[in-house]
């Protein structure tokens, strides 16, 4: 049988860099030796002491890119090589390292997969590059572009190995006295520790690292497993997770496991089930029927144990939203972050904060338009009011918003669409926005949504589709069929999530009358920007036939084409969360339109 490195021409001797808890990346090394040419020394982590120099080329496995990334915190110097190459055995696809200005002159790049063993990331030099510095950028960059800071939290690790998918360069301590070092730099604000211990103050931060001894359940890379894929349909039912699972006694979720989860109804997990693959499943969305869940937060447990209908596609869908969402909020590396900033006192950055902007020509519809942006729940939001031909009552919207921070614009009814959305734009305080319309349905979580979906995706745009739309003439829902949780070309221009900085490079909002979600969403893709749509169960779309800047008839969210189904009446998820008073048979619901 040909072996996946076999043409790979890696001058030898090669260290080959394995993680031992690494079971899969273990047996994939079988037969190794007898590639010709490379001359293998295979190294676990728990061997290293200090510098391993004088190689040929560096080939790091690894399972996938999640324990990658985990294992990059431990690699030493390694001198210089001219190859440095990655083995992902169970990763389905394969990822392309872009080299960084700082690196020798590439020669040969190579991305592809390694037969139906995983994939291969080879970078080849001119002349020797560091290769420990380029494995950490593999293990950076493996993730996708996107947010890869440690939000201002230095972390640590005494005693053990480094937590998924955190920080590729934290430093690993024999135990927690050395965070003190008065020769460190960048001494650490947490140290997770095995043991405990006595530590010293440091001068940089005059102030002892705190030292955490019980972080709880270790956290699930949320850039690696998310619902990236979620399939709404399925070809086979529920299966156990064991069949999924490579070999006897090593039950371990990988990319390629989830991947393979996509075709089934579901995933039923046993009782030993370990809580690591359970979080692995449940941030992916993966539909999960569990007989008994421990050591997970209580809102985990409690979207794992309700009862849901598999057999109906939407119930199955909300029942995956629940889940990935209480994964992510609570056992995300960015919700262990927080934790951990918490307890020692230190400022975290996680899901940053929003403002929405509310253009709107509608005086009828603004007690509506202001309840949606009330609701918004595990975000911080505020709201900026563009008050498009009149002057809206200010105790009247401090009042529908309670304490969430606002600000009121008013503009002529002759200014330019784009021009009034600019202006809110450029009086906003956060630094992502948000436009939202004014007669549109929300879910209190829909603004949380589109950040999590920022953050697992690193997308420069981020949006939900109008998947649910309610025609208000004729008193129907209309679920249309939209892909979601992939990379599109567009989305519902009530739902565009993007950096304010982004924003200003394509020359804010454009100056048109109508169409200025086409006009910004047509620049990102100019610009070859990225734009992620995310599920579409915490929107709904209203169409009144008249009022709305995008015309277009309502038979045309009929077509049989398009819709997936329809019911009489106002029908949106469960996921929506709507009050009774925006009903649309409420009073004062529709605003009088």
């Amino acid at each position: 049988m040909t072996h996946p490195l076999d043409d790979v021409r890696l001058p030898g001797p090669t260290l080959v860099l394995v993680d031992d808890s690494d079971s899969l990346a273990l047996d994939a090394l079988q037969g190794i030796e007898d590639v010709p040419g490379i001359a293998p020394r295979v190294v676990t982590l728990s061997s290293l002491s200090g510098p391993l120099k004088g190689w040929g080329s560096v080939l790091v496995v690894a399972a996938d890119r999640s324990r990658l990334r985990r294992m990059a915190s431990a690699v030493p110097p390694l001198g210089q090589c001219k190859v440095v190459a990655c083995w992902l055995t169970d990763a389905p696809t394969p990822w392309v390292l872009v080299p960084r200005p700082e690196w020798p002159r590439l020669t040969h790049l190579a991305a592809r997969e390694a037969g139906d063993r995983g994939v291969l990331t080879v970078a080849r030099f001119a002349s020797g590059a560091r290769a420990q510095l380029v494995v950490m950028e593999m293990a950076r960059q493996a993730a996708g572009q996107g947010d890869t800071t440690h939000g201002g939290l230095v972390v640590s690790y005494a005693g053990r190995p480094a937590a998924p998918g955190l920080d590729a360069r934290s430093v690993l301590l024999p135990d927690v006295t050395g965070a003190a070092d008065a020769d460190r730099d960048v001494p650490p604000d947490v140290v997770i520790a095995r043991r405990g211990g006595d530590v010293a103050e440091h001068h940089v931060i005059d102030r002892a690292p705190t030292v955490v001894t019980d972080p709880g359940p270790e956290p699930v890379d949320e850039r690696v497993f998310n619902p990236m894929g979620f399939r709404k349909d399925w070809d086979h039912p529920v299966v156990d997770l064991a069949r999924l699972v490579t070999g006897s006694g090593r039950a371990a979720v990988t990319e390629g496991v989830v991947a393979a989860a996509r075709g089934f109804q579901g995933v039923r997990l046993s009782a030993d089930t370990s809580t690591s693959d359970l979080l692995a499943l449940a941030i992916s969305g993966v539909p999960l029927v569990t007989g008994g869940v421990i050591d997970v937060a209580p809102p985990l447990a409690a979207a794992l144990d309700a009862k849901v209908d598999l057999d109906d596609p939407l119930r199955r869908e909300e029942h995956s939203l629940a889940v990935r969402r209480a994964a992510f909020d609570h056992h995300s590396t960015l919700a262990w972050r927080s934790a951990l900033a918490s307890r020692a006192g230190v400022r975290h950055v996680g899901l940053p904060a929003v403002s929405a902007l509310l253009a709107t020509k509608r005086p009828q519809m603004l007690d509506f338009a202001l309840r949606q942006i009330a609701r918004q729940r595990g975000a911080d939001v505020e709201l900026v009011l563009a008050a498009h031909g009149f002057d809206p009552d200010r105790d009247a919207v401090r009042r529908a918003l309670g304490d969430r921070p606002h600000q009121v614009l008013t503009f002529n009814e002759s200014e330019f669409f784009g021009d009034v959305l600019t202006a809110a734009a450029q009086a906003a305080s956060s630094e992502v926005l948000l436009k939202v319309d004014d007669d549109d349905w929300y879910s209190p979580d829909a603004v949380h949504d589109l950040l999590m979906a920022r953050r697992f995706s690193g997308a420069d745009v981020v949006g939900m589709p109008s998947e649910f739309v309610y025609l208000h003439r004729n008193d129907l829902t209309v679920r249309r069929i939209h892909p979601s949780e992939i990379f599109a070309r567009f989305v519902a221009g009530g739902t565009l999530l993007m950096d304010r900085g982004l924003l200003r490079s394509l020359g804010d909002f454009r100056r048109v009358r109508k169409f200025v979600d086409a006009q910004l969403l047509a620049g990102v893709e100019a610009a070859g920007g990225r734009i992620y749509r995310t599920h579409g169960l915490g929107y709904v779309l209203r169409r009144t036939g008249e009022g709305h800047t995008w015309e277009r008839d309502d038979e045309e969210f009929r077509r049989p084409d398009i819709v997936a189904s329809e019911w009489t009446g106002f029908q949106p998820s469960l996921a929506l969360e709507v009050d009774p008073l925006d009903r649309p048979d409420a009073a004062g619901a529709n605003g009088g339109v």
